[in-house]
């Protein structure tokens, strides 16, 4: 079967575009025949591009404060620096994978992120904080293109029974980048200053587009449509600028929608901490430099690489423990059972990190808590994730890309009211509220799994 599906392919594949000859890595003709050393290196490479857009959304959290004294403004206007960032990485994803799916997905992740870079050298020279926040957005918008177009490049090489795991890596990428960004971020400011950090990005990103051209082979494996109507060039960009809306329609579907917005709710609490995170350790009584502060996250990544890593690998041994009782059949929804690992460390982190840090308590203590709420976020996420990809099949970009969007706009949101309420109710109440609201989602993964159970059953009476 494999062999007629790539004999199939190798008469009916397009022959290589000149963009290909840039590459090292040879384009088959059936992309999941790349040897695993081949396929751990595109992973390799799609992680570091999925670890851009989070990692710059983050990096100036440490610089917070002296921006605020820099620009003589307010915490809530720097705050819209990771705002309007996060916004970006809302919306864009839903343009970058339709175009991925027209156009390959190499050329959208390099054209992509060479704007990325122009827009954060901008960000580099200026001196004000409007057009920073301008620019911020539109380094974003470039950025962003890995947390779609990633999840599709691994739909393309992996069977459903592996994605689990690559999946797992991918999504640190872009889970483990908040956590790294203000460890670096701190360290660069006070040796260099603040300006550092975005020079530091633009190279950062400049030679991710540089390692995505010369290393990682298209994927994408496009079908000849018979008797194709040439389209005049008004016509291209019609589609192209409307062609994402359909994709919101995948919103509709109450498996994803619910999956989706449980695992934004989480998403959005880990912007909310952390926000926060910088104003509690650089008060008293910790008084924390830029660089200590930035350390302070480092609990937080380690409980993602331990998450990321269990995850992925619960979740595909759930799926093939199910193949091997039903057949070889697949079904997504085995693999979200997993979830029930990480759930309870996601509330219970947010309570002891509040709670300690408003009794201002020894600094480390608070950090315990960090790094449950991160081990427990990674669970949930790296099992989710492999779920959407599969649920819809073909469609993974378009489903990651609704969660990208849904995800971030929430993320937005938490970026803003962070600092106010933790002004106005303290760290402590403020993460008891977004421990109560992660709780209570849980309820929208036992609704999917309860309906997927009331479907089956109605199939296997009909059947009788």
């Amino acid at each position: 079967m494999s062999e007629l599906k790539s004999a199939e392919l190798s008469s009916t594949t397009t022959p290589q575009t000149w963009f290909d000859r840039f590459c090292f890595v040879r384009k088959r003709d059936d992309p999941t025949c790349h040897s695993i050393w081949q396929k751990r290196s595109i992973v390799l490479i799609i992680t570091l591009s999925a670890f851009t857009a989070p990692f710059a959304s983050c990096i100036l959290f440490p610089s917070f404060t002296t921006l605020v004294d820099h620009f003589h403004t307010t915490e809530t206007q720097v705050a819209l620096t990771t705002t309007v960032f996060l916004l970006g990485l809302a919306v864009a994803p839903l343009w970058w994978s339709t175009l991925s799916q027209q156009y390959g997905r190499r050329p959208v992740l390099v054209f992509s992120f060479l704007i990325s870079a122009v827009a954060v050298i901008v960000c580099a020279v200026s001196n004000s904080l409007s057009l920073i926040i301008v620019f911020r957005m539109v380094e974003a918008v470039g950025c962003s293109s890995a947390q779609s177009v990633g999840a599709g490049v691994i739909s393309d090489i992996f069977a459903p029974t592996e994605r689990g795991s690559a999946l797992g890596w991918f999504y640190l990428g872009t889970l483990i980048g908040p956590m790294i960004a203000p460890i670096i971020g701190g360290a660069i400011q006070v040796w260099l200053g603040w300006r550092a950090n975005l020079y530091f990005m633009a190279i950062f990103t400049f030679s991710t587009a540089m390692l995505t051209m010369l290393c990682l082979p298209e994927t994408l494996v496009k079908l000849p449509i018979e008797s194709k109507e040439k389209l005049r060039w008004h016509q291209i960009m019609y589609r192209d600028a409307f062609a994402p809306l359909p994709k919101l329609r995948l919103l509709a579907f109450p498996s994803i929608a619910l999956t989706i917005a449980y695992v934004s709710i989480c998403f959005a609490s880990l912007y909310c901490f952390n926000t926060t995170l910088p104003y509690a350790y650089s008060a008293p009584p910790y008084n924390f430099s830029a660089i200590e502060i930035g350390l302070c996250y480092i609990s937080n990544c380690l409980g993602y690489a331990i998450g990321s890593v269990v995850g992925g690998k619960l979740s595909d041994a759930k799926l093939r423990q199910y193949q091997l009782t039903h057949s070889g059949e697949i079904r997504p929804v085995e693999r979200i059972k997993t979830v029930w690992y990480g759930v309870g460390f996601v509330p219970a982190g947010l309570l002891i990190y509040g709670w300690l840090v408003e009794r201002q308590v020894f600094w480390v203590a608070p950090l315990v808590g960090a790094f449950l709420f991160g081990l427990g976020l990674m669970l949930v996420t790296s099992t989710v994730m492999p779920f959407l990809v599969d649920v819809k099949p073909g469609a993974g970009a378009s489903v990651v890309a609704d969660l990208n969007l849904v995800r971030n706009i929430l993320a937005a949101i938490g970026t803003v009211l962070s600092p106010i309420a933790a002004t106005n109710i303290g760290y402590g109440w403020w993460m008891t509220i977004l421990a109560i609201l992660c709780s209570f989602s849980v309820v929208f993964v036992v609704i999917v799994v309860w309906r997927d159970a009331v479907e089956r059953k109605k199939l296997d009476v009909g059947a009788v």
